[in-house]
């Protein structure tokens, strides 16, 4: 069924209850299990070049944060995981990261940080599932 399964993962609670709910299907299954935790752009036009240190700095400390819950997750269930990160648009990112390394299914929470954006434009999860290669869990609070 599927060996390789991919959560996109923000730190949100929705991201956590899909890990947890990821990780269990890959102990029944068998599979593999990868995070990938995406990273907005940074500012085209930062007022100072200690802006986008300042950016760069922040996006350092929240992968680690980050990381760091991905591996007690892990450990609390009882699952192997890897992480990865990348800089994008989280959907493309997401779908394109799954299509190269030939995931066969996507993991996400139905709501992660963007929540009140997601309401108007739309939520990562809405646009992945419509457009993945390949199969998509919507895990639901």
């Amino acid at each position: 069924m599927f060996k390789k399964i991919l959560v996109g993962y923000d730190g949100s609670e929705g991201a956590k209850l899909a890990l947890e709910k990821a990780l269990q299907l890959s102990q029944a299954l068998h599979a593999e299990v990868c995070t990938l935790w995406v990273r907005g752009s940074l500012p085209h036009y930062p007022e100072t070049v200690d802006e986008v240190e300042e950016e760069r700095e922040a996006a350092g400390s929240f992968l680690q944060r980050v990381t760091r819950e991905v591996l007690a997750i892990s450990k609390r269930i009882g699952a192997e995981v890897k992480a990865d990160s990348l800089s994008g648009h989280p959907a493309k990112s997401i779908m394109s990261y799954a299509e190269k390394n030939d995931f066969d299914l996507i993991v996400l929470g139905n709501r992660g940080h963007s929540e009140l954006w997601g309401r108007f434009l739309g939520h990562t999860a809405d646009k992945i599932s419509e457009n993945a290669h390949c199969s998509v869990l919507i895990v639901r609070r």
